[in-house]
Protein backbone atom coordinates (compact mmCIF):
# COMPACT_ATOMS: atom_id res chain seq x y z
CA UNK A 1 0.00 0.00 0.00
CA UNK A 2 1.36 3.80 -0.75
CA UNK A 3 2.13 5.85 1.86
CA UNK A 4 -0.03 9.07 1.40
CA UNK A 5 1.20 12.83 2.56
CA UNK A 6 -2.53 14.93 3.55
CA UNK A 7 -1.97 18.56 3.85
CA UNK A 8 -5.14 20.39 5.31
CA UNK A 9 -5.39 24.16 6.40
CA UNK A 10 -8.47 24.13 7.56
CA UNK A 11 -10.67 21.86 10.14
CA UNK A 12 -13.05 19.20 9.03
CA UNK A 13 -11.85 17.41 6.35
CA UNK A 14 -8.40 16.37 7.12
CA UNK A 15 -9.93 13.47 10.17
CA UNK A 16 -12.46 11.92 7.77
CA UNK A 17 -10.04 11.89 4.76
CA UNK A 18 -7.44 10.56 7.08
CA UNK A 19 -9.50 7.61 8.38
CA UNK A 20 -10.91 6.36 5.09
CA UNK A 21 -7.82 6.44 3.77
CA UNK A 22 -6.38 4.18 6.43
CA UNK A 23 -8.94 2.26 6.50
CA UNK A 24 -8.18 1.67 2.80
CA UNK A 25 -4.54 -0.04 4.26
CA UNK A 26 -2.57 2.82 3.24
CA UNK A 27 -0.29 5.32 5.73
CA UNK A 28 -1.25 8.44 6.12
CA UNK A 29 0.87 11.43 7.39
CA UNK A 30 -0.27 14.66 8.49
CA UNK A 31 1.79 17.77 7.88
CA UNK A 32 0.14 19.71 10.72
CA UNK A 33 -1.94 20.00 13.20
CA UNK A 34 -5.20 22.29 13.32
CA UNK A 35 -3.81 25.18 15.68
CA UNK A 36 -0.54 25.36 13.53
CA UNK A 37 -3.30 25.45 10.52
CA UNK A 38 -4.81 28.33 12.46
CA UNK A 39 -1.86 30.37 12.43
CA UNK A 40 -1.02 30.09 8.98
CA UNK A 41 -4.25 32.86 8.56
CA UNK A 42 -2.51 35.25 9.98
CA UNK A 43 1.16 34.68 8.82
CA UNK A 44 3.43 33.29 6.72
CA UNK A 45 4.83 30.06 8.01
CA UNK A 46 7.83 28.73 5.87
CA UNK A 47 8.56 26.01 8.61
CA UNK A 48 4.63 24.19 8.35
CA UNK A 49 5.69 24.47 4.56
CA UNK A 50 9.46 22.39 5.13
CA UNK A 51 7.88 20.09 7.31
CA UNK A 52 5.57 18.86 4.20
CA UNK A 53 8.21 18.74 1.82
CA UNK A 54 10.22 16.44 3.77
CA UNK A 55 7.17 14.46 4.15
CA UNK A 56 6.09 14.69 0.43
CA UNK A 57 9.47 13.60 -0.74
CA UNK A 58 9.21 10.35 0.60
CA UNK A 59 5.27 9.91 0.34
CA UNK A 60 3.87 7.91 -2.54
CA UNK A 61 1.46 11.03 -3.26
CA UNK A 62 0.31 14.16 -1.81
CA UNK A 63 -2.72 15.59 -1.56
CA UNK A 64 -3.17 19.20 -0.58
CA UNK A 65 -6.43 20.31 0.97
CA UNK A 66 -6.72 23.80 0.02
CA UNK A 67 -9.86 25.62 1.95
CA UNK A 68 -10.50 29.37 1.52
CA UNK A 69 -10.57 30.02 4.84
CA UNK A 70 -13.08 32.82 6.21
CA UNK A 71 -11.10 35.82 6.43
CA UNK A 72 -11.05 35.23 2.51
CA UNK A 73 -14.58 33.93 1.90
CA UNK A 74 -17.79 33.93 4.11
CA UNK A 75 -21.65 34.92 3.58
CA UNK A 76 -22.02 38.65 4.46
CA UNK A 77 -19.39 40.37 2.12
CA UNK A 78 -17.98 40.26 -1.20
CA UNK A 79 -14.47 39.03 -2.01
CA UNK A 80 -11.87 41.29 -2.64
CA UNK A 81 -9.75 38.70 -4.72
CA UNK A 82 -9.56 35.60 -6.34
CA UNK A 83 -6.07 35.13 -4.79
CA UNK A 84 -5.05 31.63 -2.12
CA UNK A 85 -3.96 33.05 0.76
CA UNK A 86 0.52 33.23 -0.23
CA UNK A 87 0.67 30.38 2.57
CA UNK A 88 -1.63 28.03 -0.13
CA UNK A 89 0.44 29.13 -2.40
CA UNK A 90 3.97 28.35 -1.12
CA UNK A 91 2.92 24.85 0.09
CA UNK A 92 1.51 23.93 -3.54
CA UNK A 93 4.49 25.46 -5.24
CA UNK A 94 7.09 23.70 -2.52
CA UNK A 95 5.59 20.22 -2.80
CA UNK A 96 4.28 20.07 -6.41
CA UNK A 97 8.47 20.78 -7.13
CA UNK A 98 9.55 18.00 -4.73
CA UNK A 99 6.72 15.46 -5.72
CA UNK A 100 5.26 14.89 -9.05
CA UNK A 101 2.17 13.02 -7.57
CA UNK A 102 0.81 16.25 -6.05
CA UNK A 103 -3.20 16.59 -6.15
CA UNK A 104 -4.61 19.70 -5.21
CA UNK A 105 -8.13 19.76 -3.86
CA UNK A 106 -10.04 22.74 -3.48
CA UNK A 107 -12.66 23.56 -0.95
CA UNK A 108 -14.62 26.71 -2.04
CA UNK A 109 -17.47 28.35 -3.46
CA UNK A 110 -16.49 30.57 -6.25
CA UNK A 111 -13.43 30.40 -8.41
CA UNK A 112 -9.95 30.95 -7.65
CA UNK A 113 -6.62 32.13 -9.26
CA UNK A 114 -4.08 29.11 -9.91
CA UNK A 115 -2.18 30.52 -12.53
CA UNK A 116 1.06 30.46 -9.96
CA UNK A 117 1.06 26.89 -9.77
CA UNK A 118 -1.87 24.91 -11.84
CA UNK A 119 1.55 23.94 -14.47
CA UNK A 120 3.24 22.11 -11.82
CA UNK A 121 0.49 20.01 -10.26
CA UNK A 122 -1.23 17.05 -12.31
CA UNK A 123 -4.60 17.08 -10.63
CA UNK A 124 -6.96 19.65 -9.24
CA UNK A 125 -10.20 18.30 -8.33
CA UNK A 126 -12.61 20.74 -7.05
CA UNK A 127 -14.93 19.83 -4.42
CA UNK A 128 -16.83 23.27 -3.71
CA UNK A 129 -18.26 23.41 -0.42
CA UNK A 130 -18.99 20.19 0.64
CA UNK A 131 -21.24 18.41 3.38
CA UNK A 132 -20.82 16.20 5.86
CA UNK A 133 -20.31 13.49 3.24
CA UNK A 134 -17.93 15.24 0.94
CA UNK A 135 -14.67 13.07 2.62
CA UNK A 136 -16.13 10.00 1.48
CA UNK A 137 -16.98 11.47 -1.62
CA UNK A 138 -13.50 12.94 -2.16
CA UNK A 139 -11.88 9.68 -1.42
CA UNK A 140 -14.21 7.49 -4.16
CA UNK A 141 -13.35 9.76 -6.84
CA UNK A 142 -9.13 9.72 -5.71
CA UNK A 143 -9.22 5.91 -5.90
CA UNK A 144 -11.61 5.50 -8.92
CA UNK A 145 -14.40 4.14 -7.32
CA UNK A 146 -16.28 6.72 -8.58
CA UNK A 147 -16.00 8.85 -11.63
CA UNK A 148 -16.01 12.51 -11.69
CA UNK A 149 -18.89 13.41 -14.26
CA UNK A 150 -19.69 17.50 -12.80
CA UNK A 151 -19.34 20.51 -15.27
CA UNK A 152 -18.18 24.01 -14.17
CA UNK A 153 -21.05 26.39 -13.90
CA UNK A 154 -19.45 29.19 -14.29
CA UNK A 155 -16.17 31.09 -15.78
CA UNK A 156 -12.99 30.37 -14.08
CA UNK A 157 -10.60 33.76 -15.61
CA UNK A 158 -7.25 34.02 -14.95
CA UNK A 159 -6.95 36.79 -12.85
CA UNK A 160 -9.41 39.25 -11.51
CA UNK A 161 -9.40 42.05 -13.57
CA UNK A 162 -9.98 39.88 -16.67
CA UNK A 163 -14.10 39.63 -15.31
CA UNK A 164 -16.99 41.25 -16.65
CA UNK A 165 -17.92 43.37 -13.45
CA UNK A 166 -14.67 44.58 -12.68
CA UNK A 167 -14.84 48.11 -13.85
CA UNK A 168 -18.33 48.83 -12.43
CA UNK A 169 -17.56 46.67 -8.58
CA UNK A 170 -18.26 47.78 -6.14
CA UNK A 171 -19.86 51.12 -7.25
CA UNK A 172 -19.96 54.64 -5.45
CA UNK A 173 -22.17 56.91 -4.38
CA UNK A 174 -25.19 54.49 -3.27
CA UNK A 175 -25.18 52.98 -6.80
CA UNK A 176 -24.04 50.04 -8.33
CA UNK A 177 -23.76 49.86 -12.08
CA UNK A 178 -24.33 46.17 -14.05
CA UNK A 179 -22.63 47.77 -17.19
CA UNK A 180 -21.83 44.42 -18.46
CA UNK A 181 -25.16 43.94 -19.76
CA UNK A 182 -25.80 40.62 -21.26
CA UNK A 183 -22.45 39.82 -21.77
CA UNK A 184 -21.78 37.62 -18.10
CA UNK A 185 -20.07 34.64 -17.90
CA UNK A 186 -19.01 32.92 -21.02
CA UNK A 187 -20.76 35.73 -23.22
CA UNK A 188 -18.23 38.08 -22.03
CA UNK A 189 -15.13 36.17 -22.53
CA UNK A 190 -16.33 35.15 -26.15
CA UNK A 191 -16.68 38.93 -27.03
CA UNK A 192 -13.65 40.02 -25.87
CA UNK A 193 -12.11 36.98 -27.30
CA UNK A 194 -10.14 36.47 -24.16
CA UNK A 195 -8.54 33.38 -22.66
CA UNK A 196 -9.90 31.62 -19.14
CA UNK A 197 -8.52 29.24 -17.07
CA UNK A 198 -11.24 27.19 -17.68
CA UNK A 199 -14.36 27.73 -19.48
CA UNK A 200 -18.16 27.51 -18.61
CA UNK A 201 -19.06 23.42 -19.04
CA UNK A 202 -15.42 22.28 -18.89
CA UNK A 203 -15.11 19.12 -16.66
CA UNK A 204 -12.66 16.28 -17.09
CA UNK A 205 -13.30 12.61 -16.83
CA UNK A 206 -11.66 9.62 -16.01
CA UNK A 207 -12.82 8.41 -19.42
CA UNK A 208 -13.06 10.03 -22.54
CA UNK A 209 -16.32 10.71 -24.54
CA UNK A 210 -16.64 11.22 -28.72
CA UNK A 211 -19.22 12.93 -30.93
CA UNK A 212 -20.77 11.91 -34.21
CA UNK A 213 -23.79 11.61 -36.26
CA UNK A 214 -25.09 15.01 -35.31
CA UNK A 215 -28.77 15.29 -36.79
CA UNK A 216 -31.56 18.07 -36.59
CA UNK A 217 -35.02 17.63 -37.39
CA UNK A 218 -35.64 20.27 -39.71
CA UNK A 219 -33.09 22.89 -41.64
CA UNK A 220 -35.84 25.48 -42.65
CA UNK A 221 -38.50 25.56 -39.80
CA UNK A 222 -41.40 28.57 -37.91
CA UNK A 223 -40.80 29.36 -34.80
CA UNK A 224 -43.37 28.33 -32.75
CA UNK A 225 -42.50 24.40 -34.70
CA UNK A 226 -38.94 24.50 -33.28
CA UNK A 227 -36.39 21.89 -34.31
CA UNK A 228 -35.08 18.59 -32.42
CA UNK A 229 -31.27 17.77 -32.44
CA UNK A 230 -29.51 14.93 -31.80
CA UNK A 231 -26.10 13.51 -31.54
CA UNK A 232 -24.70 9.91 -31.03
CA UNK A 233 -21.44 10.03 -27.76
CA UNK A 234 -19.41 7.07 -27.10
CA UNK A 235 -17.18 6.04 -24.06
CA UNK A 236 -14.56 5.74 -25.93
CA UNK A 237 -12.56 5.18 -22.34
CA UNK A 238 -12.27 1.92 -19.92
CA UNK A 239 -14.06 3.05 -17.58
CA UNK A 240 -18.08 3.80 -17.29
CA UNK A 241 -19.11 7.79 -16.75
CA UNK A 242 -21.77 10.60 -17.27
CA UNK A 243 -20.57 13.44 -20.35
CA UNK A 244 -23.02 16.16 -20.28
CA UNK A 245 -23.81 17.53 -23.93
CA UNK A 246 -24.23 21.18 -24.15
CA UNK A 247 -26.18 22.87 -27.06
CA UNK A 248 -25.30 26.39 -28.04
CA UNK A 249 -27.43 28.65 -30.16
CA UNK A 250 -25.63 31.27 -32.66
CA UNK A 251 -27.42 34.37 -34.37
CA UNK A 252 -25.79 34.60 -37.59
CA UNK A 253 -27.51 38.21 -37.85
CA UNK A 254 -29.55 40.36 -35.16
CA UNK A 255 -31.59 43.14 -35.24
CA UNK A 256 -29.98 44.25 -31.57
CA UNK A 257 -26.31 43.22 -30.18
CA UNK A 258 -26.46 39.64 -29.27
CA UNK A 259 -24.16 37.17 -27.67
CA UNK A 260 -21.68 34.88 -29.47
CA UNK A 261 -23.54 31.96 -28.79
CA UNK A 262 -26.14 30.87 -26.15
CA UNK A 263 -26.45 27.85 -24.03
CA UNK A 264 -29.85 26.53 -25.15
CA UNK A 265 -29.77 23.06 -23.84
CA UNK A 266 -28.16 20.52 -22.61
CA UNK A 267 -28.34 16.20 -21.53
CA UNK A 268 -26.55 14.29 -19.38
CA UNK A 269 -26.05 10.70 -20.42
CA UNK A 270 -24.36 7.78 -18.76
CA UNK A 271 -22.06 5.27 -21.22
CA UNK A 272 -20.44 1.94 -20.41
CA UNK A 273 -17.07 1.18 -21.82
CA UNK A 274 -17.56 1.32 -25.42
CA UNK A 275 -21.28 1.92 -25.31
CA UNK A 276 -23.05 4.83 -27.47
CA UNK A 277 -26.00 6.60 -27.50
CA UNK A 278 -28.33 8.87 -28.63
CA UNK A 279 -28.60 12.46 -27.01
CA UNK A 280 -31.37 14.51 -27.89
CA UNK A 281 -31.87 17.89 -26.90
CA UNK A 282 -35.20 20.09 -28.10
CA UNK A 283 -35.13 23.96 -29.28
CA UNK A 284 -38.38 25.95 -28.46
CA UNK A 285 -39.57 29.43 -29.51
CA UNK A 286 -37.25 30.79 -26.71
CA UNK A 287 -33.79 29.14 -27.89
CA UNK A 288 -34.12 31.44 -30.83
CA UNK A 289 -35.48 35.33 -29.37
CA UNK A 290 -34.63 37.30 -27.26
CA UNK A 291 -35.58 40.07 -25.36
CA UNK A 292 -36.70 43.58 -27.26
CA UNK A 293 -37.21 46.99 -25.87
CA UNK A 294 -38.66 48.93 -27.85
CA UNK A 295 -41.15 45.19 -28.67
CA UNK A 296 -41.29 45.05 -24.88
CA UNK A 297 -41.72 41.67 -25.89
CA UNK A 298 -39.44 38.42 -26.94
CA UNK A 299 -38.90 37.88 -30.37
CA UNK A 300 -38.00 36.16 -33.52
CA UNK A 301 -36.46 36.94 -36.77
CA UNK A 302 -36.20 35.63 -40.25
CA UNK A 303 -32.60 34.28 -40.50
CA UNK A 304 -30.29 31.63 -39.94
CA UNK A 305 -28.75 30.04 -37.11
CA UNK A 306 -25.76 28.11 -35.93
CA UNK A 307 -26.33 25.01 -33.98
CA UNK A 308 -23.23 24.05 -31.78
CA UNK A 309 -22.62 20.89 -29.99
CA UNK A 310 -20.09 21.16 -27.29
CA UNK A 311 -18.54 19.37 -23.83
CA UNK A 312 -17.49 23.09 -23.04
CA UNK A 313 -17.93 26.38 -24.16
CA UNK A 314 -14.36 26.42 -25.46
CA UNK A 315 -14.58 22.97 -26.47
CA UNK A 316 -17.36 22.58 -29.62
CA UNK A 317 -17.66 18.81 -31.25
CA UNK A 318 -20.01 19.72 -34.39
CA UNK A 319 -21.93 22.91 -36.29
CA UNK A 320 -25.35 22.49 -38.17
CA UNK A 321 -27.01 25.65 -39.75
CA UNK A 322 -30.63 26.45 -39.69
CA UNK A 323 -33.06 28.63 -41.15
CA UNK A 324 -35.89 30.09 -39.15
CA UNK A 325 -39.01 31.55 -40.21
CA UNK A 326 -40.87 34.18 -37.89
CA UNK A 327 -44.75 34.13 -36.96
CA UNK A 328 -44.86 37.47 -35.22
CA UNK A 329 -46.88 40.55 -36.99
CA UNK A 330 -44.52 42.87 -35.06
CA UNK A 331 -45.99 46.79 -35.08
CA UNK A 332 -43.93 49.49 -36.85
CA UNK A 333 -41.37 50.98 -33.67
CA UNK A 334 -39.80 53.73 -36.65
CA UNK A 335 -39.99 56.99 -34.54
CA UNK A 336 -38.39 60.37 -36.08
CA UNK A 337 -34.88 59.27 -34.54
CA UNK A 338 -35.09 56.00 -36.28
CA UNK A 339 -31.96 55.63 -38.86
CA UNK A 340 -32.08 54.57 -42.81
CA UNK A 341 -30.88 51.14 -41.89
CA UNK A 342 -33.74 50.66 -39.19
CA UNK A 343 -36.24 52.45 -41.67
CA UNK A 344 -35.05 49.61 -44.36
CA UNK A 345 -35.06 46.70 -41.84
CA UNK A 346 -38.24 47.40 -41.05
CA UNK A 347 -40.71 45.55 -43.42
CA UNK A 348 -43.40 48.75 -43.48
CA UNK A 349 -40.58 51.52 -43.10
CA UNK A 350 -38.80 49.48 -46.15
CA UNK A 351 -42.20 49.97 -48.25
CA UNK A 352 -42.28 53.17 -47.59
CA UNK A 353 -39.06 54.36 -47.79
CA UNK A 354 -37.98 51.87 -50.55
CA UNK A 355 -38.39 54.33 -53.84
CA UNK A 356 -37.30 57.34 -51.17
CA UNK A 357 -34.30 55.29 -50.41
CA UNK A 358 -32.47 55.35 -54.07
CA UNK A 359 -33.38 59.05 -54.53
CA UNK A 360 -31.32 59.96 -51.51
CA UNK A 361 -28.72 57.52 -52.32
CA UNK A 362 -28.43 58.83 -55.90
CA UNK A 363 -28.52 62.88 -54.80
CA UNK A 364 -25.75 61.89 -51.95
CA UNK A 365 -23.31 60.28 -53.97
CA UNK A 366 -23.48 63.33 -56.34
CA UNK A 367 -22.82 65.36 -53.54
CA UNK A 368 -20.37 63.68 -52.21
CA UNK A 369 -18.34 63.06 -55.82
CA UNK A 370 -15.14 64.97 -56.71
CA UNK A 371 -15.84 67.62 -53.69
CA UNK A 372 -12.55 68.25 -52.16
CA UNK A 373 -13.24 67.62 -48.24
CA UNK A 374 -10.87 70.74 -47.76
CA UNK A 375 -12.84 73.17 -49.65
CA UNK A 376 -10.45 73.76 -51.96
CA UNK A 377 -11.71 73.61 -55.87
CA UNK A 378 -13.32 70.24 -57.18
CA UNK A 379 -11.99 68.43 -59.57
CA UNK A 380 -13.05 69.05 -63.50
CA UNK A 381 -13.82 64.95 -63.72
CA UNK A 382 -16.39 63.90 -61.64
CA UNK A 383 -14.44 61.47 -58.51
CA UNK A 384 -16.06 58.80 -56.67
CA UNK A 385 -16.62 59.68 -53.22
CA UNK A 386 -14.93 56.11 -52.30
CA UNK A 387 -12.08 57.85 -53.61
CA UNK A 388 -12.51 61.35 -52.55
CA UNK A 389 -13.25 60.23 -49.05
CA UNK A 390 -11.55 56.76 -48.48
CA UNK A 391 -15.00 55.08 -47.60
CA UNK A 392 -19.08 54.52 -49.05
CA UNK A 393 -21.11 57.74 -47.93
CA UNK A 394 -23.63 55.44 -47.47
CA UNK A 395 -22.04 53.26 -44.78
CA UNK A 396 -21.90 56.58 -43.01
CA UNK A 397 -25.59 58.10 -43.93
CA UNK A 398 -27.02 54.49 -43.10
CA UNK A 399 -26.55 54.99 -39.51
CA UNK A 400 -27.87 58.78 -39.24
CA UNK A 401 -31.38 59.14 -39.15
CA UNK A 402 -33.62 59.60 -42.07
CA UNK A 403 -34.73 63.25 -41.12
CA UNK A 404 -30.84 63.92 -40.85
CA UNK A 405 -29.75 62.63 -44.05
CA UNK A 406 -32.66 64.87 -45.85
CA UNK A 407 -31.25 67.73 -44.15
CA UNK A 408 -28.44 66.93 -46.31
CA UNK A 409 -30.85 67.43 -49.44
CA UNK A 410 -33.09 70.05 -48.13
CA UNK A 411 -32.84 72.48 -50.67
CA UNK A 412 -33.62 69.59 -53.75
CA UNK A 413 -37.09 69.01 -50.97
CA UNK A 414 -40.35 70.75 -51.85
CA UNK A 415 -40.97 70.40 -48.04
CA UNK A 416 -38.88 70.67 -44.81
CA UNK A 417 -37.22 67.71 -43.95
CA UNK A 418 -39.02 66.99 -40.30
CA UNK A 419 -42.26 67.22 -42.29
CA UNK A 420 -41.54 64.88 -44.88
CA UNK A 421 -40.16 62.37 -41.92
CA UNK A 422 -43.60 62.51 -39.82
CA UNK A 423 -45.43 61.75 -43.24
CA UNK A 424 -43.37 58.71 -43.84
CA UNK A 425 -43.85 57.94 -40.56
CA UNK A 426 -47.98 58.12 -40.64
CA UNK A 427 -47.53 55.80 -43.68
CA UNK A 428 -45.29 53.62 -42.13
CA UNK A 429 -47.60 52.96 -38.83
CA UNK A 430 -50.53 52.81 -40.88
CA UNK A 431 -49.85 49.49 -42.49
CA UNK A 432 -50.88 46.45 -41.37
Amino acid sequence: MATILVVDDELGIRALLSEILTDEGHTVELAENAAQARQVRESLRPDLVQQAVVLAQSADVALLYIALPTFKESEGYDRQDLDLTEQQVALIQAVAKVQPNTVVILNNGAPVAMSAWIDNVPAVLEGWMMGQAGGAALADILFGRANPCGKLAETFPLKLADTPSHTNWPGGAGRVQYGEGIFIGYRYYDAKQMPVLFPFGHGLSYTTFAYSNTQVSATLFKDVEGVTVSVDVTNTGAMAGKETVQLYVHDQKSGLIRPEKELKGFAKVELQPGETKTVTIALDFRSFAYYHPEYKQWITEDGEFDLLLGASAADIRSRLTVQLQSTLNLPCVLDMESTMREWMADPRGKQVLGSLYEQIESQTRRMFAGEDRYGNEASPTPVPETEVMGMDIMDMMVDMPVVSVLMFQQDALTMPAEEMVAGLLRQAHSLQ
